[in-house]
């Protein structure tokens, strides 16, 4: 039976290797998109959970203090002057 030379045998696994290793990649990133839009629809429910819960707090500030506004760094805050 014939042999091939070292080099060509080595360059034939060599891009054979790397095809499988594109196909498994491939694969991969087919179901990270297939996961996407269930990620979205995940995110958007707590987004939606977390601006609901930061209008629950600024209301019950606005109650304590009036209608302020908050350096989120420092904890400060200036009243806003109501509008005649």
């Amino acid at each position: 039976m014939s042999k091939l030379e070292e080099k060509e045998l080595k360059d034939l696994q060599e891009n054979q290797n790397n095809l499988t290793n594109n196909f498994l990649q491939l694969g991969q990133v087919t179901r990270a998109l297939e996961k996407l839009p269930e990620q979205k629809h995940l995110l958007n429910g707590k987004i939606d959970e977390l601006e609901k819960k930061q209008a629950d707090l600024k209301k019950e500030l606005e109650e304590k203090y009036g209608k302020i506004s908050v350096n989120l760094e420092s904890g400060e805050y200036e009243i806003i002057p109501e509008e005649a």
